[in-house]
């Protein structure tokens, strides 16, 4: 039998319609290389993100062309100066605060692509057998809090819903790092943290005391908490809208594990963070889970309570914002069929 030339081995694969390269040189093929995108957090690597990182641990990102970094800052403000800096394409943060922000800098303009927290898990933590049972009793105490917050704006609608009279609560403000030791030391009778919060408070508790709260979500504020929010020119952008839809997927799939699951997601969140324990960080998550109750799936964005958030910002913060409510967010990010939540 004759041996072929190359030229004629290369004159069959090209009849033929086989690719030469595909055999005669296979390592010229590839993979499309994955889309690198930098993710940024409100706040800094625990449990109750741990979500994230079980998308990450399992795949979920790159298997939508996804290369994913992930970026904890300390606060709102700091998240989204990332993003509007274009430091970060996406950030997990409060919807609240975006839409305050909006108000003062409106450019650029940010967009709400899926609701993660559909609860509002602010929350006021106090120690039982100090005088708190009902909501009612907070009257005459005092709530501590870190300077700037929004809390006290927002508790007016918690004091509404569950007949206080606001001016009868008393107000103290300290360094977020130094809230929860102040109530814990009697300084103030109740701190204002988010729920995920509960279980780092409970590691410092002395033998014979509890924790006892009240979560704004459960008691009537019917108001947005955080999402996934990116900058509206990124998501006009035709390679950035589908980048985007990507990258909703690819969190609301490992949001759907986590909360089935918050051992695995801790544990996935501890091969990027070893520091974080094990046991505080399932707590956490769990607790996430508790504000991530969307009975339309997760990520679902209700216009009706959008509205509700975009409300309290200009008639509680006394924030105008120069475009209405649906300006902000978008559905259309969201998969065609949202994950359901495992209970």
């Amino acid at each position: 039998m004759a041996l072929w030339s190359n030229q004629t081995r290369r004159s069959f694969f090209k009849t033929s319609g086989i690719a030469a390269a595909a055999i005669g040189a296979p390592n010229i093929l590839r993979a499309a290389p994955l889309k690198k995108v930098n993710f940024v957090i409100q706040y800094f690597a625990r449990g109750d993100y741990a979500e994230y990182y079980l998308a990450l641990d399992r795949g979920y990102f790159a298997k939508r062309g996804l290369d994913v970094s992930v970026q904890h800052v300390l606060g709102n403000a700091l998240a989204y100066q990332t993003l509007s800096a274009d430091k970060a394409a996406f950030a997990h943060a409060d919807i609240v605060q975006m839409l305050q922000l909006q108000g003062k800098s409106p450019k650029p303009q940010l967009l709400l692509v899926a609701d993660i927290a559909d609860k509002l898990a602010l929350s006021l933590f106090f120690l039982k057998g100090h005088g708190i049972v009902h909501p009612k009793d907070l009257e005459g105490k005092t709530i501590v809090d870190s300077p700037g917050s929004t809390t006290p704006f927002i508790f007016k609608l918690f004091a509404e819903k569950n007949g206080i009279d606001p001016k009868k609560v008393n107000w103290l403000f300290t360094a977020a790092t130094n809230k929860s030791a102040m109530m814990l030391q009697g300084k103030a009778d109740a701190v204002a943290t988010y729920l995920p919060g509960l279980a780092s408070l409970e590691a410092h508790l002395k033998p014979g005391q509890e924790i006892g709260y009240f979560m704004f979500g459960e008691y009537g504020v019917d108001i947005y908490g955080d999402g996934l929010i990116t900058r509206k020119d990124y998501w006009d952008s035709d390679n950035d809208k589908e980048t985007t839809k990507a990258f909703v997927a690819a969190c609301l799939e490992g949001c759907k594990d986590a909360f089935a699951d918050p051992a695995a997601a801790v544990d996935a969140l501890r091969k990027y963070h070893p520091e974080i324990d094990r046991k505080t960080g399932i707590e956490e998550e769990k607790l996430m889970a508790k504000s991530c109750v969307q009975p339309h799936g997760l990520g679902y964005i209700d216009p009706a309570k959008m509205q509700r958030t975009y409300d309290a910002v200009v008639n509680l913060l006394g924030q105008p914002i120069p475009k209405p409510a649906t300006a902000y967010y978008t559905s259309a990010a969201l998969p065609a069929k949202l994950p359901d939540r495992k209970v």
